[in-house]
């Protein structure tokens, strides 16, 4: 079982795109990530892609150039 503080954000964005390519680049590399949708204030939304703490660091690498 995945306990939530064992999850952090690798990437913030507001753009679908880049959170799918985020999420495509970590399932190519078999790191299982999750895009959560958070609605924010006055509808202005924001994309976190969650992934387990043990491999933030090698997602980072992974996504360095979509930030």
């Amino acid at each position: 079982m995945v306990r939530s503080d064992d999850l952090v954000a690798a990437l913030l964005t507001t753009d679908r795109a880049v959170a799918d390519e985020a999420w495509a680049r970590l399932s190519s590399a078999d790191i299982p990530a999750a895009v959560i949708t958070d609605p924010g204030m006055m509808g202005a939304y924001q994309l976190i892609v969650q992934v387990h703490r043990e491999n933030l660091e090698q997602a980072q690498e992974l996504l360095a150039d979509l930030v």
